[in-house]
């Protein structure tokens, strides 16, 4: 009992010593965790503030807001309200996020999930995780610049295009697309989830007249998980991930008309046909490279 009683002072003495060293880390700062690695989230715009350059995304039915933004971003983001972006961002460690510095921190979402993903996350979208693909589909371009065209897509969201020197203009004979106009788009899917165009060209009136080829989007890509009893497919685009359900009349001859054949890993080629905003795959084939 003595022997407890000598030693009751020193444990007072460490726990007064362990409050004091927590109370200096708090001054410090080293208390209040961040989140030093960008995150990417994804959802619909629910709001801009021009005055705090800030956004507020709708992801999963709550709201996060983004800080750090321009005044051209938020400027452009305005009339993008009820669309779905990507936006890379660093947490905060009062929940918001502010957004990583970068040219490519805000991307047009088609076709990606809503959430929130981090780089350890499953389909994070991350550089390591990116596979090669393409996309390729009909859409009126909304803006254009001699590096860059905006073109909506099937489902009315919009994609950004960058066009550089490799950039196949040849069927407006020199002449700049036109703002305004429907184009037949082709375009590889970069490693940090932008787009390039490879091909421009125009449409004609078979193309015009044929809903089926105005509301289709070809995809190339990369499955990352094997089709299941929902008949839902995933893959990837560069590091954009996509999940459609396989219409029951798709065409499915590489896998033995099975939509239980895909496989995860299995580079496809993808036809997703919309109606408004939602898209139904009408035929998913082996990707040869042909």
């Amino acid at each position: 009992m003595k022997k407890l009683i000598r030693r009751f002072p020193i444990i007072v003495v460490c726990a007064v010593s362990v409050l004091f060293m927590a109370l200096f880390a708090a001054c410090s700062g080293v208390a209040v965790p961040t989140t030093n690695s960008p995150a990417t989230v994804t959802g619909t715009i629910k709001s801009v503030n021009t005055s705090n350059g800030s956004i507020t995304l709708t992801v999963n039915g709550q709201d996060v807001t983004i800080n750090g933004l321009s005044s051209a971003q938020v400027s452009q983001l305005q009339s993008q309200v009820g669309k779905t972006y990507s936006i890379t961002a660093v947490q905060n460690s009062d929940g918001s996020y502010t957004l990583s510095t970068g040219s490519n921190a805000i991307t047009i979402a088609v076709g990606t999930p809503a959430g929130i993903q981090t780089p350890s996350g499953n389909g994070s979208g991350s550089a390591g995780s990116a596979v090669a693909g393409t996309i390729s589909f009909i859409g009126k371009v909304q803006s254009v610049n001699g590096n860059n065209v905006v073109v909506s897509m099937p489902d009315s969201s919009t994609v950004s295009l960058a066009i550089n020197a490799q950039t196949d203009q040849s069927d407006f004979n020199g002449t700049p697309v036109a703002g305004g106009a429907t184009i037949k788009v082709n375009a590889n899917a970069n490693t940090d989830g932008s787009y390039t165009a490879t091909k421009l060209s125009q449409t004609d009136s078979g193309d015009l007249s044929n809903p089926t080829k105005l509301n289709t989007v070809d995809f190339q890509g990369m499955t990352t998980s094997a089709v299941g009893a929902d008949r839902v497919i995933h893959f990837t685009v560069g590091n954009k991930s996509y999940s459609y359900t396989i219409g029951s009349t798709a065409d499915l001859g590489d896998f033995n008309n099975n939509a239980q054949g895909i496989q995860t890993n299995q580079p496809v080629k993808v036809e997703v046909l919309f109606s408004g905003s939602n898209g139904t795959v009408t035929k998913v084939s082996l990707n040869n490279g042909q």
